[in-house]
C-alpha cells in the first residue's frame, strides 16, 4: 500500500494533524466577540470528542451545528460565568489591599478556593452542555454537584485547562493546536464521568465508544 493513498496511515495522521489545526483555529475565530467564547467552547468539547477523537463526521460541519445548537444556553452560562471572574478579580485586588498579614492570607486563600471551585464548574459546565438539555441554572448545580462527587478528577482537568492557558500566553503559536489538543486530554477524564450520567436507552453512538 502507498503511503499516499487515502486509507493509508500517514494520510490519516495528516488528515487528522489538519483536523487539529483547523478546529483550534475556528475555536479561536468563534471566540473573538467574546460573548461567544461560551458557545465556541462547548462546540469545541463536542467537536473534539466527535469528529476528532470518535472520527464521527467533519469538523467544519460539527462545529457549527454545535455552536447554533447550544449558542443560548452557553450565553447565559458564560454571562454568569465573566461575572464570576469579574467579582472575584475585584476581590483579590481588595485583599492584595490588606495591610494586615494573616487576615490578608486567609482573605487570600478563601478567595482562591471559590475561584477554584467557579473554574471547576466551568469545566464541567460546558461539556455537559454539549450533551445534555437542560436550562442554564440546572447545568451549572449539575456540574456543582460533578465537581465534589468527582473531586479527583476535578483537579485532573482544571490543572489540564489552567496549564493549556499558561503554555499558550507564554507561546502564542501553541494556540494554533493546543485548545484542540488540550480538549482532546481533558474529554478522557471527563467522558468517563459523562458516560455515568447517560440513560442506558442513550447509550449508543458515538459517546459510549470507549
Amino acid at each position: 500500500m502507498s503511503f499516499m493513498e487515502y486509507d493509508s496511515p500517514v494520510m490519516a495522521g495528516i488528515g487528522k494533524v489538519t483536523d487539529i489545526l483547523w478546529l483550534s483555529l475556528l475555536w479561536f475565530l468563534c471566540c473573538l466577540p467574546v460573548v461567544t467564547i461560551g458557545a465556541s467552547t462547548t462546540a469545541l468539547y463536542y467537536t473534539s470528542v466527535k469528529a476528532v477523537r470518535k472520527n464521527r463526521g467533519y469538523v467544519t460541519r460539527t462545529f457549527f451545528h454545535a455552536f447554533r445548537m447550544n449558542f443560548f444556553p452557553a450565553l447565559g452560562i458564560w454571562v454568569l460565568y465573566l461575572l464570576g471572574i469579574l467579582l472575584f478579580y475585584m476581590n483579590f485586588i481588595f485583599a492584595a489591599a490588606i495591610r494586615d498579614e494573616s487576615f490578608r492570607f486567609f482573605t487570600t486563600t478563601v478567595y482562591g478556593c471559590l475561584a477554584f471551585a467557579v473554574l471547576s464548574i466551568g469545566c464541567y459546565a460546558f461539556p455537559v452542555l454539549s450533551r445534555c438539555s437542560m436550562k442554564c441554572f440546572e447545568i451549572l448545580r449539575f456540574s456543582a454537584g460533578l465537581m465534589v462527587k468527582h473531586f479527583p478528577y476535578t483537579l485532573l482537568m482544571v490543572l489540564t485547562v489552567v496549564l493549556c492557558a499558561v503554555v499558550m500566553w507564554y507561546i502564542p503559536l501553541s494556540a494554533f493546536c493546543l485548545p484542540v489538543v488540550g480538549t482532546l486530554l481533558f474529554s478522557v477524564f471527563m467522558e468517563k464521568i459523562l458516560i455515568r450520567y447517560t440513560p442506558e436507552t442513550e447509550k449508543c453512538g458515538w459517546y459510549a465508544e470507549q
